[in-house]
């Protein structure tokens, strides 16, 4: 335990503390008083497939090589951040990277948090980064046009490189819809460093998708289902 520091030299007893959020992914909210609350999120998904030499393996490993470098970030002044807006039509696999990216950092012993409503999101992020000021994380903004539809984009766009942003964090959004967004979103380098169109999954990523969920197939079986599927969105395939 460990004392809370009030106004007035008055103290109080705050109850059980730790050091580090427990890896893993966190909802952002606030109590009933206004306080930051940290909500463990299930990570429950599909079975994640990370097929060599694709663009989402491209995106992951892309990320995973980023945490390496803060040291380069530093010398050129630049604070240690990445962004990524993922966009292309449902089902096409953006919630499968992001999903492999924050199972990746989970893995590592780090913390993944999600935007429901900014203002919540910043108030949190800000207070955590006060507990764990180097601790490196993943921010999720799923659906950000429809994030954007409900609050506005001011915190947004501070918490993209405005007063709020902060360093040793990658910064995750997808969209449907990106015709919806605004040229001050995506166009504006550094608020998204790269964006990155996800669409179905050819060929190649088909057989490798049916090669995992049918191994008992053989070779022409699964060919005659590759060439049937042209077109089809890995949520399209599972429904197959």
């Amino acid at each position: 335990m460990q004392w809370t520091v009030m106004q007035e030299g008055r103290f109080q007893a705050c109850g059980e503390t730790q050091r580090r959020l427990p890896p893993g992914g966190y909802s952002c909210s606030s109590d009933n008083c206004g306080k930051p609350l940290f909500q463990v999120r299930q990570l429950e998904s599909d079975q994640l497939l990370q097929v060599p030499g694709s663009l989402a393996d491209e995106v992951i490993e892309e990320i995973n090589r980023f945490w390496t470098i803060g040291e380069r970030y530093e010398q050129l002044g630049f604070l240690h951040r990445r962004g990524y807006l993922l966009y292309g039509k449902q089902g096409g696999g953006k919630s499968s990277v992001i999903q492999q990216v924050v199972s990746n950092t989970v893995a590592a012993g780090n913390v993944a948090f999600y935007c429901g409503h900014p203002y919540h999101f910043v108030n949190c992020l800000t207070q955590f980064r006060r507990v764990e000021p180097d601790r490196p994380l993943v921010c999720v903004f799923e659906d950000i046009d429809a994030i954007i539809k409900d609050f506005g984009d001011s915190l947004l766009l501070q918490w993209l490189d405005g007063n709020h942003q902060i360093g040793n964090a990658v910064n995750l959004a997808s969209t449907n819809y990106p015709e919806k967004l605004e040229p001050r979103i995506v166009s504006r380098p550094r608020r998204f460093d790269r964006i990155v169109r996800i669409d179905a999954p050819c060929a190649r990523l088909r057989e490798a998708y049916l090669s995992v969920k049918l191994p008992e197939q053989n070779g022409a079986e699964r060919q005659h289902w590759v060439d049937r599927t042209d077109g089809f969105t890995f949520a399209a395939l599972s429904e197959l």
